[in-house]
């Protein structure tokens, strides 16, 4: 992906904040960890402009051990952080059994969250869920794709609409347009759309995704084995040496 330039930071692999790590990570109590940090929504389509949030999603893992004693644990967190040097964070946190279960079930947004190419706070476990996800994509994401692309649309001509109009076809035809390279050719695409669409194109789009499902090669379902034998290994990890 080329290097985008926005609010004097470069975006394009690691990605330098006007924001404090720390900050981020302050919803995390003393016994989560968090494993790495993703910069998604408009930057990460590179469709950002001065207006944008700075959308962030923070993958953390909780100890081992509460979830074998059978403790309540949190699967998400969220919260919104205001401005800071003219810019607005929304934060986002999946715990890692959480993504694991969504990236299983084919969940546009939790592959997403792995695949960004825009990173806060990368690490050996991104890399490899990454690597993870693209060695299982499948048929079933379409479900996830066309369901997220049918609400954009419709949220053209919600109550927000009239604020940035063409921002919901827009943002479903990246969608649409994802989810026919990963299911045409079996790839990871974040391609902008900087030109607004009509209502026909998206519609055209649209028929091709379906299309696109129709004549996949790609398995029906992810190797969900893969999926959890990788969390296994994170959770005893996450205990110490000498539990695996």
């Amino acid at each position: 992906m080329a290097d985008n330039l926005f609010g004097g930071k470069k975006l394009g692999g690691k990605m330098n904040l006007s924001l404090d790590l720390q900050e981020i990570e302050r919803t995390l109590n003393s016994r989560m960890k968090n494993q790495f940090i993703s910069c998604v929504g408009s930057h990460m389509w590179g469709m950002q402009n001065e207006e944008s949030d700075i959308d962030l999603v923070m993958i953390y893992i909780v100890p081992t051990r509460s979830i074998l004693r059978g403790e309540r644990i949190r699967s998400t967190i969220r919260q919104e952080i205001a401005d800071r040097g003219g810019e607005v964070y929304d934060t986002l946190g999946w715990e890692i059994g959480h993504l694991i279960n969504q990236l299983i079930k084919g969940n546009v947004n939790a592959i997403w969250y792995v695949t960004s190419p825009l990173h806060v706070k990368p690490s050996i476990v991104q890399e490899e869920l990454s690597s993870l996800v693209q060695s299982n994509l499948c048929r079933q994401t379409y479900h996830s794709i066309k369901g997220m692309a049918e609400s954009q649309i419709k949220s053209e001509t919600g109550a927000g609409a009239a604020k940035k109009p063409g921002k919901g076809y827009r943002t479903a035809l990246r969608t649409i347009d994802f989810g026919i390279a990963l299911l045409k050719e079996g790839r990871i695409c974040f391609a902008p759309v900087f030109h607004t669409p009509e209502f026909v194109e998206v519609m055209e789009e649209m028929r091709q995704l379906d299309e696109a499902y129709e004549s996949s090669r790609l398995p029906d379902l992810p190797d969900e084995e893969a999926f959890r034998d990788y969390l296994l290994r994170l959770r005893l990890d996450e205990m110490g040496p000498g539990t695996g």
